[in-house]
């Protein structure tokens, strides 16, 4: 039977709080605050920290596990029901072990790792973090746990040989920006969803990648669900082979996510939206439906009646108070994977998401707290610890077990499109010899007559995988010409790049009528009303609407927008592709994931370059670059460069050819001076108006060591050039150089490189290993007396002097630092450390410690005593001249 015949009805409905209750014994002090339920069991969470397990099939209490860990906040029993999960209100989390008699009823625990962010650095959370999700894997060794601090959690349990000992270790995954609301599991795909977006990670590549674009915010959750079951698909045998294309066995699985507004985003399992399905108007309508047939019949209250299509069609959508009675999307729970529930305080909503029905909806219940799933069975914990059961009846399913040899028209419609796919691919990538010879061998599949490459056009381009060939035919876009002219197939298909999906585009949809048309092929009139009705709700990074608002009339208001490549960023198994790709492809991976899980992927960068030299991953660098820049990257070079630069050795740089050496310099530079906050700071620095070096330096770069290896290379090779053009962009480097002036004795460079830096720790070495003699310190003196009278500076380039920052200048820097935090320690000259340099006691106090005789500083400082002010020299100074003197 179709599934929009179907009908759907609540039965078997039954209270068991006095079943639950039996072992209180009347003690109003201890309530329920969470439970879950599996096929055996029941349990339920208490605020006195205790857990209370029932037999789910007969009801009966077996057992009571009490705790140290206070109100429990959540639970959750493993798949094989030996294991429950516990989670408090304070941030511990327990494991009780092996609920199967007679084994040693344990409670272990562990506490949540303390917040950190990328960089490690910790996160005030203003308030305790806990558990707010749990999800186990299939195997039950592994169990994920999401937190109200935006923290996915993985506890590993491994097993002592010998010894029922359990070791939980807790290790982080994933690190969003706030509360995790829901967890959901498919083999190897995690969906997280937060407060703000849902996230779908491969946890055996450690890949992530967030489903759609559009922010929210408040609690909704995500689930993936299964549009035909596996048993169908497995009673049905085929000899076809598998295509070598992403189509795999979880094709008709979908990822449903909760929405603003009573809506669902269905995205596949390559976390690519598909459309958006609207419930606001169906849960209305519900609604009035169901309080309409209460006032029509006493003895209709008392059953859950199905709603019909039709009904729902006619009804209004305002309540008879005239407000919408809408059940906000929180949790989305499964129901043997075909359909979702939710719920709020009162209400119950049954979805069929696949449909886009509200199949549905009770508010018989009150003040519901948590409910629980399994199979379709549905449990409710409400207020004063009662707890109630209701059963979900499909009236006119179809039998899950069909009998052998016969298989629906669409499962063979499905069978038919995927061989097709089979036969492009092979025709377009794989045929040598005009389709005669496969390898030597004559293909089996490959008829090459017109007739059939039409019929298996036809049957993709009509069905759900019309997208993929598209990509097929993009395969030829990297043709290489052979010796005799003839251009040469690519060994695979090139799925590096795919095509942003469009209203208007024929490969985003099946309804490829445009290349059915280059054919010769007439697009059937089931294939022109075919298309979905699609709310213009997923926008692309550029701002533009993936999917154009359909009208009534069936014309979308979506314009059509220029194909603009990306790169293929699914998460399940690809085509192979070149070494050179593959690798680009994985770096372009790691570093989306880093983005979305905040983790430092340092490790997984360097399992990649440790594989190659320096030359090579130059190469692959660039090529991450000009794959970022197809897919907007903002600032590509520099996210490539800081990707190397964590990786890089500084030593390396005098073992590596010259072109690789020229790309880390130019990396270096490009690290120093994109970033907004490194351009103000550059800006705020003086410069020479003749040369255009800067009179100053930062208090410190990015990638230090590296930059100073670069130069240390090139000044002892005489390289001169090199240095002064990295000098010129990043000024920091200037310290660098005054220490090869000292070490060069360059006295002529020193005493203007030391002023101008007003960095303590060189004036202090420059005077020690020079030394600085009586005229080294006139010269400091009177390039002091022309900074404070004059403003004036002497360029550390071509020795003109050019007006330097203004008091009022430093002054206001130091002050806009101060309201930015504390201020920005690359700033030159608006530190209190510059500040305190530039005054006559702190030069007079080390030119006194370096000075031989101390008669010969008094006679220099009265040389200069009519451009000192009044009062900045202390009197202290002159006494400890008195005092050195005397000795």
């Amino acid at each position: 039977m179709d599934a929009t015949n179907k009908q759907y009805a609540l039965r078997d409905r039954a209270e068991l709080s006095a079943f639950v209750n039996q072992p209180f014994r009347n003690n109003s002090r201890i309530k329920f605050t969470c439970f879950d339920c599996s096929p055996k069991y029941f349990v339920f969470g208490a605020n006195s920290g205790s857990l209370y397990l029932y037999d789910r099939i007969t009801t009966s209490f077996l057992a009571i596990f009490p705790s140290q860990l206070g109100t429990i906040g959540k639970v959750s029993i493993s798949h094989n029901e030996k294991q429950i999960a516990i989670g408090n209100q304070t941030g511990s989390i327990g494991v009780l072990l092996e609920l199967e008699p007679p084994h040693v009823k344990e409670i272990l625990s562990t506490e949540l790792a303390p917040s950190t962010d990328g960089e490690g650095q910790p996160i005030d959370l203003g308030g305790p973090a806990f558990v707010t999700s749990f999800c186990w894997t299939e195997d039950d060794r592994e169990l994920y746990c999401g937190d109200s601090r935006g923290i996915v959690s993985l506890i590993q349990f491994s097993l002592f040989m010998g010894r029922n000992i359990l070791n939980i270790s807790l290790h982080p995954v994933l690190l969003l920006e706030n509360r995790i609301v829901q967890i959901d599991r498919y083999k190897d795909l995690l969906l997280v969803s937060t407060l703000s977006k849902c996230v779908l990670c491969n946890t055996a590549r450690e890949e992530f990648k967030q489903i759609g674009n559009r922010p929210r915010d408040g609690q909704y959750g995500a689930s993936f669900v299964i549009a035909h079951p596996n048993t169908n698909a497995s009673a049905a045998t085929t000899t076809t082979p598998s295509p070598p294309l992403m189509i795999v066995d979880e094709e008709d699985v979908r990822i449903f996510c909760s929405r603003p507004g009573s809506r669902l985003w269905e995205a596949d399992l390559e976390g690519n939206v598909i459309r958006t399905h609207q419930f606001k108007q169906a849960a209305a309508a519900a609604a009035a439906v169901a309080a309409s047939r209460r006032r029509r019949s006493h003895q209709q209250q008392q059953q859950l009646q199905c709603l019909q299509e039709s009904e729902l069609a006619t009804a209004p959508t305002e309540a008879p108070d005239g407000t919408l009675m809408v059940v906000p999307f929180q949790v989305l729970y499964s129901i043997r994977r075909q359909l979702l529930l939710v719920h709020d305080r009162c209400q119950l909503l049954i979805i069929d998401p696949l449909h886009s029905k509200i199949v549905l909806r009770t508010d018989e219940f009150t003040d519901i707290t948590h409910v629980a799933v399994v199979d379709e069975w549905i449990y409710l914990l409400t207020g004063e610890n009662r707890v109630f059961q209701v059963r979900v009846e499909i009236q006119g399913d179809e039998d899950p077990f069909p009998t052998p040899g016969m298989v629906d028209e669409p499962c063979l419609e499905s069978r038919k499109q995927k061989q097709g796919v089979y036969i492009l691919d092979s025709m377009l990538n794989n045929n040598n010899n005009n389709g005669k010879q496969l390898n030597g061998k004559e293909s089996p599949l490959l008829l090459s007559t017109e007739a059939t490459i039409k019929e298996a056009l036809v049957s993709v381009v009509r069905g759900k995988y019309g997208r993929n060939i598209k990509q097929m035919f993009m395969g030829y876009e990297q043709q290489q010409r052979t010796p005799n002219g003839a251009p040469e197939r690519p060994k695979t298909l090139n799925l590096t790049k795919i095509y942003e999906p469009s209203r208007s585009n024929a490969f985003a949809n099946g309804n490829g009528h445009a290349l059915l048309a280059e054919f010769g092929i007439e697009a059937e009139v089931e294939d022109l009303e075919c298309d979905d009705m699609m709310e213009e709700l997923v926008q692309t990074r550029t701002g533009q609407a993936l999917l154009g608002t359909a009208m009534p009339n069936g014309a979308g208001t979506g314009k059509q927008q220029p194909g603009k490549k990306k790169f293929s960023t699914s998460l399940l198994d690809g085509y192979e592709t070149s070494e050179d790709d593959a690798t680009v492809r994985n770096l372009y991976l790691i570093f989306r994931s880093s983005i979305i899980s905040n983790l430092n992927f340092a490790d997984r960068y360097a399992k990649i370059f440790d594989e190659y030299d320096t030359e090579t991953i130059v190469r692959l660098l660039r090529k991450l670059e000009t794959l970022m820049e197809e897919n907007e990257e903002p600032n590509a070079r520099l996210k490539c460069m800081r990707i190397y630069f964590h990786y890089l050795k500084p030593e390396l740089l005098w073992e590596i050819d010259a072109d690789s050496r020229q790309f880390i310099k130019d990396g270096f530079i490009v690290c120093n001076t994109t970033e907004g906050a490194d351009r103000a700071c550059l800006e705020r620095l003086a410069h020479c108006a003749a040369c255009g070096y800067y009179l100053e330096a930062t208090a410190s770069c990015h990638y230090r060591e590296i930059g100073t290896s670069l130069l240390q290379y090139y000044w002892s090779r005489k390289e001169y050039d090199e240095c002064f053009a990295m000098v010129k962009r990043v000024p920091y480097l200037w310290r660098t150089i005054t220490r090869y002036y000292i070490q060069d004795r360059r006295e002529d460079k020193v005493v203007q490189c030391v002023w101008n830096l007003a960095d303590p720790e060189l004036l202090e070495r420059a005077a020690g290993e020079l030394p600085f003699e009586l005229d080294h310190w006139r010269q400091l003196f009177e390039l002091a007396i022309a900074y404070h009278q004059r403003h004036e500076m002497i360029c550390l380039s071509c020795d003109k002097p050019t007006g330097g920052r203004p008091e009022d200048n430093q002054r206001d820097n130091r002050s806009a630092a101060k309201a930015n935090g504390g201020g920005d320690l690359r700033a030159a000259g608006s530190t209190e450390a510059e500040s305190q340099f530039r005054q006559w006691n702190y030069l007079l106090g080390v030119a006194l410690a370096h000075i031989r005789s101390p008669t010969e500083l008094l006679c220099l400082v009265r040389r200069y005593a009519d451009n000192i002010p009044r009062g900045a020299i202390a009197p202290s100074f002159y006494i400890r001249c008195l005092l050195l003197e005397a000795k």
